[in-house]
């Protein structure tokens, strides 16, 4: 048996996406009106795999961008209740094992300090273009994708020379 790997979809057929009455867009407003919260990044590669690490302290609230591919995900550490666009709210508890489908955006509230790991096919090497191919970032009318408020899923260059300890970049 052979899996196909499916092509990224279209933004744009996704719930939500450019609607500025969405929910999911109105609360990117109220947790930009927070304070910011440091959530360390870390990135590895296989070859032919990306491997993204996220660090959440205890009592964040954030959203995910909006995912364009199907890939599994890991609660590796923590306690996290997760809402999806028309699906009750969830709560994943490490250890915990899911796969996250293309069209996919997320509310996120850690209950405790936790790490979320994903793995997404690619050889790309570079973070800022995997997620630039894998992601979209213009989904939110009320918010430039560009506006430096919401550029942490940028890497830090350093970190990821330091943590790369599973390839080259």
């Amino acid at each position: 048996m052979t899996l196909e790997i499916q092509e990224k979809i279209d933004a744009r057929s996704v719930a939500g996406y450019g609607d500025a009455e969405d929910a999911l867009n109105q609360m990117d407003l109220e947790i930009l009106k927070m304070p910011p919260r440091e959530c360390p990044l870390i990135h590895r590669f296989t070859p032919g795999l990306y491997i993204r690490e996220i660090f959440m302290p205890k009592n964040t609230i954030l959203t995910s961008l909006l995912h364009l591919t199907t890939h599994p995900f890991f609660v590796l550490q923590g306690d996290v209740s997760v809402w999806y666009h028309n699906i009750p709210v969830q709560r994943y508890q490490a250890p915990y094992t899911g796969v996250t489908e293309a069209g996919t955006r997320r509310l996120l509230y850690t209950h405790e300090d936790t790490i979320w790991t994903t793995c997404h096919v690619t050889n790309l090497t570079d973070p800022d273009e995997i997620i630039e191919s894998i992601t979209s970032r213009d989904f939110n009318p009320h918010i430039d994708k560009d506006d430096p408020r919401v550029q942490k899923w940028r890497y830090n260059s350093n970190q990821l020379k330091h943590n790369n300890d599973l390839g080259t970049n």
